[in-house]
Formats: structure tokens, sequence, C-alpha cells
């Protein structure tokens, strides 16, 4: 299978071992390309935030004709039962800051969807059932729950818990929403693997280089399992 997989940061896409002779250049953006358990990658740094994933992941569906992209990163922590260091595998993906600024509150609604009057559809994004099943199976200890996305970096206390409360969600981050947005587009599925580094500004709790290499390097184990058991 054809499977682009998005990074956002340096530290995320380090461990793919990819060469500097096999990478395109396209939209500022270099694209590796290489062969692992039976399919054909191309793996990329895209970049923070929701428009550097949106374009990078419809650059992997249109250039190099991917069927299934793959984020793979770290995540801050909204769950107060999850700790620094587990992964989280998104079932459902919010991007939590589209929709109507209302009274001081945001109403969220699906992106893309015109946010005037009562929502239509629900605001998930959400997993393919069949690699929903293969996750099961494969890695029936990881977490899969639901994933926010925005374009802030959270490190507030005050608005973890609040967001909590309103999504019951597991972590936050800046990315998966948009990749879950633009495959879901081309009619791909899309899987958002994230460690969470970080607990998203919980006891003012900061952001430790350790802590972000660690997780880095589990969602990165992840997707390797994931790979092994995808099929052609």
């Amino acid at each position: 299978m054809k499977i682009g997989i998005l990074c956002a940061i340096p530290k995320e896409i380090k461990y793919f071992d990819l060469q500097l002779n096999s990478a395109r250049t396209l939209g500022c953006r270099r694209f590796f390309r290489k062969k692992e358990e039976r399919h054909d990658l191309t793996v990329v740094e895209c970049g923070l935030g929701k428009v550097n994933a949106a374009l990078v992941s419809t650059l992997l569906v249109q250039e190099f004709d991917c069927k299934l992209l793959i984020f793979s990163g770290v995540a801050g922590g909204i769950d107060p039962t999850m700790e620094i260091g587990e992964v989280v595998v998104g079932e459902s993906l919010i991007q939590y800051d589209y929709g109507a600024l209302n009274d001081g509150h945001v109403q969220v609604y699906r992106a893309g969807s015109i946010p005037m009057g009562p929502p239509k559809t629900s605001a998930e994004f959400r997993l393919d059932p069949e690699i929903k099943k293969i996750i099961k199976v494969v890695l029936p200890e990881v977490r899969m729950g639901t994933i926010l996305t925005g374009d802030v970096f959270l490190q507030c206390e005050k608005k973890r818990k609040a967001l909590y409360e309103q999504f019951g969600a597991q972590a936050i981050e800046m990315e998966g929403g948009a990749v879950a947005q633009v495959a879901e587009q081309f009619g791909i599925p899309a899987i958002v693997v994230r460690c969470l580094s970080d607990l998203a500004g919980a006891n003012g709790q900061k952001l430790s280089v350790g802590f972000l290499n660690t997780a880095a390097k589990n969602s990165f184990k992840t997707v390797q399992t994931l790979l092994k058991a995808l099929p052609y």
C-alpha cells in the first residue's frame, strides 16, 4: 500500500531513518520515499498547525498517490486519567476551534460546514471501522479516544479542564483533525497516533525535551507495529 506519514517537528520524524537522496521537495517540504513492511512510504515533516497539515496531506494524495495517511507525533494530555508517555489513537478527531463565537463561547461545528444555525452533523471525523478492528488486535493496550485539534498551543490548566468537561477528550494537538478532514474529502482513511509529552499545562507543568523525545519515539514504535499489521 502507498502510505503517507506526517510528523510536525524534527523530533517526531527523526526516528524514521530517512535517506536524503530519497527526498523530493514540494511546497518547501521534503518528501522522503522508503519501502517498509511491504508498503511504499512517503514520510514528511509538515510543520505545525492545520494549514501545514492540510497542505501536505493534499500533496501526499495528489502527488504521491497515497491511499492512507498516518500522523505520528506528540500531544498534550487532556484526560486526567492518562499520563505522560501514554499513546492514544484518534477514534474521533474534533477541530475544537472551528465554529461560531456567541456570547464569548465557541459553538463547535464540523470543520468545513457553515457555522450558522443548529449544527447539522457531528463535529467529529471518525476512524475507519476496519482499521479500528486491526488496531484493537495488534495494539490491545493502546487507548483509542478523542483527540482535539486547534491552532493554539495549550499550556493552561483552566482551559484543559474546560475542554475535558466539554469533549471528554484524551489529547490535544495542532494537526490531526486537518489530516482527517483532507483524507475524508479524498475518500481515504487516516490514522492519528499521538503520545502524550505533557499534560497541557496541568499543575504548571512545562514541556520537557526528555519527555518530548520519549513520546515521539513511542508514537513511532506504535506506527511501526501498525505498518506490520496493515494489508497491502
